[in-house]
């Protein structure tokens, strides 16, 4: 779900990179550059240690091995080598598309129709073959799911004109619109949209676009074709789909076991219609404590790890390393509040303005909001928290994306602005009595720790009855905390799906959006401007409609916005083939890429 201070040089190359991600692959997209070349002809001391198993240690657990319902990049890196989508990004590309199980498209004029052919002589890891039914199955089941708190919204919203298949309390869409929106004439498929739709073939090249097997699906207890399926499977309930933990891909590595909070070993799969992969076995592997990761990456147990930025002058100019620096990412950060905590939380306290707690519709008042973006230290969070190797950002409409406004109101710092306003709080009440709440944030992930405690020590400061307890939970937790509306606040990023704003505002700011569907903020102005910034046309109209949502944001502060990073990579000097893609999911790009090898 995330500006380093640099020299006039160093900036020209983040605009350039950063310019580079909104033109097409044939202007002259570049691979990252690594700080350190691998090193050149092996000598005896330069053994490749595993040189067929790729180990990866990350601090991210999966949620989910359903590509149709995971929204999370710890489980889409597992899902990228298991599952095959239709297209994928050429490249460093964020624009064009090279075939993957489809060998050839066509767009009609109207932007409305897309026609793919599949691919033939492709089989899934149970040997069974793929066909176009398999395809339009894939596509019908991920609607027919609807996972609240999924990315299918992606799907639905081009194909069917909405953002949900449950339009009110208990009552569900016709299937016939579903199973309508995609249909198979021969060896071609065909999705017929509502309108057009730009970023359509951006999001078929992503996991929740993958391709499952349509009979062993229903083997298993999917979505069998009927309407009681659909009405018993639609919206499961956290880690409550068919396919939460079992996988059958036509990618180039299958499933051999996933050890939840341990680690995911898949085996290449040999018959890939593809060339097959370069290892034989690709491991996920779950390691909370940095010293450990940090030793395994240097023994050679790993060929990468996630490094936390309070943790990389330990590894700067170490001698086996390739490290990639400066990475212009296209995600960032935020806090978000809940407007309406659950009565099963138990991170307020007493549920009460009795200093012992906070009651459950606390942040509906936007004093207190205010209060707290205000005490929030972003510089310190930048320079401290993440070296000064990111920049602060206005509203979800991020650096890179068309039509963001930089001369953008933004929060600072300013205690006495805080104060003020959670002097006026709920009419005083707040300042006379205090509060209690927790924050939580994901095991590991040290920036957000630090955010929590830079939030937690500015509140204090500024009334010591004002008392936020910070609190460490495992990924999974987490995410179902939040989806579950169980936490008055949460820390969290945003990786671009396409790089478009309507992919930041539609998450950030509709009422179905990801972030405030869980947070239940909702604005009918905003919605209909967001939903206007997608249909318009005309650049202009786009920009006037972006510039006006950008404002509302920092107006209502439904959330507000952390920073952007610059991103980091650590791999084993054997490691080859890395190349960075904004849009990508994986940290250590799509696994099907790399190598253990040393270059001449």
């Amino acid at each position: 779900m995330k500006q380093k201070r640099i020299g006039v040089a160093g900036l020209l190359v983040m605009a350039l990179l950063i310019v580079s991600l909104l033109l097409p692959a044939c202007d002259g997209e570049e691979e990252a550059t690594p700080t350190q070349a691998p090193s050149p002809t092996p000598t005896p001391a330069q053994v490749i240690k595993n040189p067929n198993v790729f180990v990866e240690a990350t601090i991210g657990e999966v949620e989910s091995l359903d590509p149709a319902y995971a929204y999370d990049t710890a489980s889409a890196e597992v899902i990228e080598a298991i599952y095959d989508p239709l297209i994928y990004y050429d490249g460093t590309s964020t624009s064009e598309f090279v075939p993957r199980l489809a060998t050839e498209w066509t767009i009609s004029e109207d932007g409305k129709i897309y026609l793919f052919k599949i691919r033939e002589g492709v089989t899934f890891h149970n040997g069974n073959a793929l066909t176009p039914e398999d395809v339009e199955y894939s596509f019908e089941r991920g609607m027919v799911q609807d996972y609240g708190a999924g990315p299918q919204w992606m799907l639905l919203e081009p194909l069917l004109g909405i953002q949900t298949t449950r339009p009110s309390e208990g009552e569900l869409i016709p299937l016939e619109d579903i199973t309508s929106a995609v249909e198979v004439d021969g060896d071609w498929v065909q999705f017929n949209l509502v309108a057009p739709y730009p970023p359509f073939m951006a999001i078929l090249a992503q996991t929740w676009s993958s391709i499952v097997d349509k009979e062993w699906c229903i083997e298993n207890g999917d979505w069998d074709g009927t309407q009681a399926s659909y009405e018993a499977l639609n919206d499961p309930p956290s880690g409550g789909s068919p396919l939460q933990a079992i996988a059958n891909g036509c990618g180039p590595f299958e499933l051999e076991f996933w050890e939840a909070a341990d680690r995911v070993s898949m085996l290449r799969y040999d018959d890939y219609w593809d060339t097959p992969a370069n290892f034989e076995r690709f491991i996920y592997k779950v390691v909370d404590e940095w010293t450990t990761r940090k030793l395994e990456l240097l023994a050679g147990d790993a060929d990468w790890a996630y490094v936390p930025r309070a943790y990389i002058g330990e590894l700067e100019d170490v001698e086996g390393l390739t490290i990639y620096k400066d990475l212009p990412q296209m995600q960032a950060d935020a806090f978000f509040f809940q407007f309406d905590i659950s009565e099963e939380s138990t991170f307020v306290g007493s549920g009460q303005l009795d200093g012992n707690g906070i009651p459950r519709d606390f942040f509906t008042d936007k004093d207190v909001r205010l209060g707290f973006a205000y005490a929030f230290d972003f510089d310190t969070m930048i320079e401290d928290g993440l070296l000064g190797e990111a920049q602060q950002v206005a509203n979800p409409v991020i650096d890179g994306l068309p039509y963001r406004n930089p001369a953008a109101p933004q929060y600072s710092l300013d205690l006495a602005l805080a104060e003020e306003h959670l002097r006026a709080a709920w009419g005083g009440e707040v300042w006379e009595k205090g509060f209690i709440l927790t924050l939580a944030y994901n095991t590991g992930n040290l920036e957000r720790k630090t955010a929590c405690e830079i939030l937690q020590a500015n509140l204090f400061q500024i009334n010591p009855l004002f008392q936020v307890r910070v609190q460490v939970t495992a990924w999974p937790t987490l995410i179902r905390s939040m989806y579950s509306s169980l936490l008055p606040m949460f820390s969290i990023g945003w990786l671009a799906d396409y790089p478009d704003p309507h992919n930041f505002v539609y998450p950030f700011m509709h009422t179905h959006g990801t972030f405030s569907s869980w947070q239940n903020y909702s604005n009918p102005e905003v919605d209909a401007l967001i939903e206007q910034g997608i249909a318009a046309t005309t650049a202009a109209e786009r920009q006037t409609i972006y510039y006006e949502l950008q404002d509302l944001y920092y107006d209502e502060i439904p959330s507000f916005m952390l920073y952007q990073p610059l991103g980091r990579r650590y791999f084993r000097d054997w490691v080859q083939g890395f190349f960075f893609n904004p849009i990508d999911p994986a940290d250590i790009g799509h696994v099907y890429n790399l190598s253990k090898e040393y270059l001449d």
